[in-house]
């Protein structure tokens, strides 16, 4: 993506799929942010836009912590738009070429998906919530790639040195599967370290995805100032987009 934004991208080798994360700092160290009250988000959507020149007007979506995923372009079928008039979901997928699939995160993962002959994509919003939810598990279905031929790109989240939880949130996960107990350690004091992107990846490899298949999950968002941290900043933190399409 060329302009004054700084990227992110998986490292793949798959035609036509364009995926990337927009950080918190343009190149010219300029605040950037997609969050829904945002001053700079009209902006920042707006280049989005003129840059990538899609086909359809690009989704932004409500994100509530759930499993929804939405398919893309809507073309009149059946959405749930909130009160702010945006689709409330936490994923998108789509068939169609220059029709692009977007998130805004700020410590949850953003977990993007193609197929190898690069003719389906999609992007889910998932934080403890939405993996508690089933959020990978619904686009894995919903998207309908043989997983042996799905690539899966996890952008920056928070690590799990910077994530603490209670011990009744770790048995609350627990309880959904004994296979999550490596993504804890105990942090002192009843609480827990907890690490997204393993359980993201003990999801996906459940599925099926083959680990090879599996890049990304290598940064954190709470102790690199690149990235915006809503456990960092707070109510003053931004979003990052992280979108995906097929030219």
């Amino acid at each position: 993506m060329t302009g004054k934004f700084t990227t992110l991208s998986p490292n793949w080798n798959i035609p036509h799929v364009k995926a990337y994360t927009i950080l918190a700092l343009a190149s010219d160290s300029s605040p950037v942010s997609f969050g829904y009250d945002s001053p700079l988000a009209d902006d920042c959507r707006k280049r989005v836009e003129e840059l990538i020149n899609p086909e359809h007007p690009i989704n932004w979506l409500r994100q509530v912590h759930g499993d929804r995923i939405v398919e893309l372009p809507v073309n009149g079928k059946s959405a749930a738009v909130s009160g702010t008039g945006l689709i409330e979901a936490d994923g998108t997928y789509t068939f169609d070429k220059r029709t692009v699939c977007t998130v805004i995160t700020a410590d949850c993962l953003p977990v993007v998906f193609a197929d190898q002959a690069g003719t389906k994509v999609g992007v889910a919003h998932a934080g403890r919530k939405g993996l508690q939810h089933g959020i990978l598990s619904e686009m894995i279905k919903r998207i309908g790639i043989p997983v042996e031929k799905m690539h899966v790109w996890m952008g920056p989240g928070i690590a799990a040195e910077s994530y603490p939880i209670s011990t009744e949130i770790r048995e609350e996960v627990l309880s959904l599967s004994p296979l999550y107990k490596p993504i804890f350690a105990y942090a002192g004091d009843g609480r827990y370290l907890m690490d997204l992107y393993e359980m993201a990846r003990i999801q996906l490899v459940y599925h099926g995805i083959p680990g090879r298949n599996i890049d990304g999950a290598a940064w954190n968002t709470f102790s690199d100032k690149r990235f915006h941290s809503a456990r960092r900043d707070k109510a003053q933190s931004g979003r990052m987009a992280t979108m995906v399409w097929m030219e």
